[in-house]
C-alpha cells in the first residue's frame, strides 16, 4: 500500500498559529516570545518605553545610533528561541507597573502591534497573574 506522491499536496504546518506576542515577567526575570520578535520583524535594535501613569510599556524598533538603544534580537535566521533576560533595571521597571507585584508569581502581558510605528505595546494592567512554574519536574 503506496503512496501516490503525484496526489499529494503538502502544507507548511505553522506552530506559531496561536502563539501571541507575550512577555513573561517571574522572579529570575523576563522572557519576550518569538512572536513579538515575528511580527516586529526581528529587530536588531530596540528602545524600551513607559508611560508610567497609564502603565503602559512598549517596545519600539530604532537603529542602534539612535538615543539609548539596545540590542535586541539576531536576524531571522539565527534567532531560533525567544529572548530572555535577566536585567535588573528592565524588571524592576516592569515591576513597577504591576499592580501588587509578589515575585512567587509569574505575569504575562500580551501585546499590541503598532506597525506603522514599529512599536509593540503592552498594557501592564492587563497582566495575567499564574503561580511560579518551578522546573522540579514534579508536574
Amino acid at each position: 500500500m503506496g503512496i501516490d506522491l503525484s496526489k499529494v499536496n503538502l502544507e507548511v504546518v505553522d506552530l506559531n498559529i496561536n502563539a501571541t506576542p507575550d512577555i513573561y515577567i517571574n522572579k529570575t526575570g523576563v522572557t519576550f516570545t518569538k512572536r513579538i520578535l515575528e511580527e516586529l520583524n526581528y529587530p536588531q535594535n530596540v528602545q524600551y518605553c513607559i508611560d508610567s501613569p497609564k502603565r503602559i510599556f512598549a517596545i519600539r524598533v530604532c537603529k542602534s545610533n539612535e538615543q539609548k538603544a539596545i540590542p535586541f534580537s539576531k536576524n531571522r535566521t539565527e534567532q531560533t528561541k525567544s529572548i530572555s533576560t535577566n536585567n535588573k533595571v528592565l524588571k524592576s521597571i516592569l515591576t513597577s507597573l504591576l499592580d501588587n507585584y509578589n515575585s512567587t508569581l509569574r505575569y504575562t502581558v500580551t501585546g499590541t502591534l503598532d506597525l506603522e510605528n514599529r512599536t509593540m505595546y503592552f498594557d501592564m494592567q492587563s497582566a495575567n497573574i499564574s503561580e511560579f512554574r518551578s522546573d522540579t519536574g514534579d508536574d
